[in-house]
C-alpha cells in the first residue's frame, strides 16, 4: 500500500474530510489531494505535521516490515532564532507524536529564556559549558554532562561559551 493511501485511510478513520484536514495541517486542499493520490511526495516536515494531526507515527505510513528509519546528514530541517540554531533530527511523528530529537548549537549568552511546558526533556552537552537554572536550583553543565528533567518546572539555559547539544523532548 502506498503512503498517500495510508494517509487517506487514517484521515477517514478520524472522520475528517480533506478540506478540514488541510485546514488543520495548515496547507491547501490541493496539497492534501496530491499527497493522498501520490501525485507528490510530501517533505519530511509536511509528513511530520500530517502524522501529528492524525495521531500516528510517520513510520506507520511506510511498509509494515520497515524496521529502520534513516535521516541522512544535511536533510534535517533547521530553525534559527537569536543565538541558537536547531536541527530537527527526528520530528514529531517519526518515533511518536510526543517525541522529537534536536541537535542544537549556540553562541555564548542566554539562549533558552525562563519557561515551562508539559513533558520532560533530556539534554546531552556535546561541547562547551552552560549554566542551567531549574526552579530555584542552579547547575553548572560541562561537556559530556546529561540532564533529564520535568519541564513543567520553569527553567532557562545560558551558554558560557559556544555549545553543541543533543536534546530529546517528551511532550505530554
Amino acid at each position: 500500500m502506498n503512503v498517500g493511501n495510508k494517509i487517506r485511510m487514517a484521515r477517514k478513520k478520524l472522520g475528517l474530510n480533506m478540506k478540514e484536514f488541510a485546514r488543520r495541517v495548515g496547507v491547501s486542499y490541493l496539497t492534501i489531494y496530491r499527497v493522498e493520490t501520490d501525485k507528490v511526495s510530501p517533505s519530511v516536515a509536511l509528513l511530520s505535521e500530517i502524522a501529528h494531526h492524525l495521531g500516528e507515527p510517520i513510520v506507520d505510513f511506510f511498509s509494515e516490515d520497515k524496521k529502520i528509519t534513516l535521516v541522512k546528514a544535511g536533510t534535517a530541517r533547521s530553525v534559527e532564532s537569536g543565538k541558537m540554531s536547531l536541527e530537527l533530527l527526528i520530528p514529531r511523528g517519526v518515533i511518536g507524536n510526543d517525541i522529537s530529537v534536536t541537535l542544537g548549537r549556540t553562541e555564548p549568552g542566554e539562549f533558552v529564556s525562563k519557561h515551562s511546558h508539559n513533558g520532560f526533556e533530556l539534554t546531552y552537552l556535546l561541547k562547551g559549558e552552560a549554566f542551567f537554572k531549574y526552579g530555584s536550583e542552579e547547575y553548572d553543565l560541562k561537556e559530556g554532562d546529561l540532564i533529564y528533567f520535568d519541564a513543567r518546572t520553569e527553567h532557562s539555559v545560558t551558554a558560557l561559551n559556544r555549545n553543541e547539544f543533543l536534546s530529546v523532548y517528551f511532550r505530554r
